[in-house]
């Protein structure tokens, strides 16, 4: 045997013990308790998974993952597309629990689990066959199962009859009856993969396969439940075009349409954020929000430049513009405050502060805004994009005022706007020709980070942060709209009046 073989072997066995620990019987029951008691098991898919796989069952199921199962419970034949992000548990769902709690109810004879390829697909079968093998508490109310005949990996039939088969895509599923029985419930897990959802022609073989293969090989009639899971890893995959298909779907985000955990009852919202933040936006949004970005799209990496400040004082004009976020929207949290200014016919991005803030922090990244430029001898013009909830903002920057002994210079922005995304569009020819420039000396800085990540990963249509890029569009705007008044600001002391 080799060393991998060895060590997998090992592996296995140690899983095959933590199951068995997990699941010992220690109570005493007579046959007639013994039987209530499974029927009422059999009956509740919640106490059924709480009984039998307490090492997997430390939290509760989220209103999603019942909804589901209810679905594939309910209608003993159709297609189920559940596009779920990473770690909420739709290979342990759907690939251990749903088909268990059916095959002890009698609603699964011959299943399949198809994959990317063949061994990825064992993988996903490996925790359902060491339950049959391991699980005491199934073993004894339902088994045993293991059967002396076929029992490999990947390929296995219970002592009463069910037969469990991984696959992968291209593989002929031709044969995978189980005597006359055709598979009654396939499921499809990770199905896409990185390389073949980047070829659009191994997409349309690799579709083609699983609706002209693989779903055929469930029986014209009788019960036949086909589910597909899985994230969204490109805009186009097989995934998505089974969804457009399907009589049962459901997307489950990381967060919900109000900026909450969807799996409340598992993450926190500190959870989520931390993994948010460390991944960056692109990656958060392919992995956690069934939403695949192209960095680069519309603002490519070269054109966002960094370059020495020159001194404030020095500006034409300065403008910091704020986006306040307040709008009934899923990225409604974030806000936007960015300090703009024109030198030499060059637009440099001095400041910017770009996060998921409190009012009063807003404000209070105003008042920072205002003591840089005042500290250099630089005036500056404070515009905010006026919004429903204007007087209420109004009435919190009163509130900061009387607080700091201090009021902030801050207009409203009256114009009216364009879509937000050809706004955004339309400002990237600046930086294609090389005009803009981020402040060199805030290359570490996460907020210009954050400004920098948000414009790489701007898509017209896209559900992503657009704050930082509508409040940076903003403060251009407002750039040319001084030098077209003819009335640009140079400094503290000095006055005139020139065209950028």
């Amino acid at each position: 045997m080799k060393p991998d073989d060895r060590q997998a072997l090992g592996r296995w066995e140690e899983y095959r013990k933590a199951i068995a620990a997990a699941t010992a019987v220690h109570d005493l029951e007579g046959p007639e308790q013994r039987e209530q008691r499974k029927a009422a098991l059999r009956d509740d898919f919640v106490a059924f998974c709480r009984y039998y796989f307490p090492n997997y069952t430390t939290s509760p199921f989220g209103k999603f993952h019942l909804r589901q199962v209810e679905a594939v419970g309910a209608n003993p034949r159709g297609v189920f597309c559940w596009v779920m992000a990473r770690d909420h548990a739709k290979s342990i769902v759907h690939g251990v629990f749903v088909p268990l709690w059916l095959m002890v109810r009698g609603e699964l004879r011959t299943m399949l689990l198809a994959s990317w390829n063949e061994g990825n697909a064992i993988d996903l079968l490996q925790p359902l066959q060491a339950h049959l093998e391991a699980n005491d508490r199934l073993i004894r109310d339902w088994g045993p199962f293991r059967n002396a005949v076929r029992w490999e990996r990947g390929n296995f039939v219970t002592i009463g009859g069910v037969s469990f088969r991984a696959i992968g895509s291209g593989q002929s599923p031709r044969g995978a009856r189980n005597d006359e029985a055709r598979p009654d419930f396939i499921l499809v897990d990770d199905f896409d993969e990185d390389e073949q959802s980047r070829n659009p022609k191994r997409v349309d073989e690799a579709h083609d396969w699983l609706m002209g293969a693989l779903f055929p090989a469930m029986s014209v009639t009788g019960r036949g439940r086909f589910v597909v899971v899985g994230n969204v890893i490109a805009p186009d995959t097989v995934l998505t075009r089974v969804e457009k298909v399907a009589d049962h779907t459901m997307r489950v985000n990381l967060l919900d349409a109000r900026g909450l955990p969807t799996w409340k009852e598992r993450f926190s919202l500190q959870d989520c954020q931390f993994m948010i933040e460390r991944m960056g936006t692109r990656l958060a949004q392919r992995e956690y929000f069934n939403n695949p970005i192209t960095a680069g799209k519309v603002f490519k990496r070269e054109w966002l430049q960094w370059a020495k400040l020159p001194p404030l004082r020095e500006f034409r004009v300065l403008v910091g513009y704020l986006d306040p976020g307040f709008k009934k929207t899923k990225t409604a949290d974030s806000k936007a405050w960015v300090l703009v200014g024109v030198h030499q016919g060059r637009i440099y991005i001095v400041r910017a502060f770009v996060a998921v803030a409190s009012i009063k922090e807003m404000i209070g990244w105003g008042y920072e805004l205002k003591a840089l430029c005042d500290g250099q001898g630089a005036a500056v013009r404070l515009l905010m994009e006026e919004v429903f909830l204007q007087d209420l903002l109004y009435e919190e920057f009163a509130r900061d005022a009387a607080e700091r002994g201090a009021p902030l210079p801050l207009s409203g922005d009256r114009r009216k706007k364009p879509d937000k995304d050809a706004r955004i569009e339309a400002m990237s020819g600046h930086f294609e020709r090389g005009n803009v420039y981020f402040n060199e000396a805030l290359k570490a800085d996460h907020h210009m980070l954050r400004l920098h990540e948000q414009l790489l990963n701007f898509q017209p249509g896209a559900n992503v942060h657009k704050d930082g890029p509508d409040a940076l569009e903003g403060a251009i705007h407002a750039l040319g709209t001084a030098a077209a008044e003819g009335a640009i600001t140079v400094g503290a002391r000095q006055r005139s009046k020139h065209r950028i």
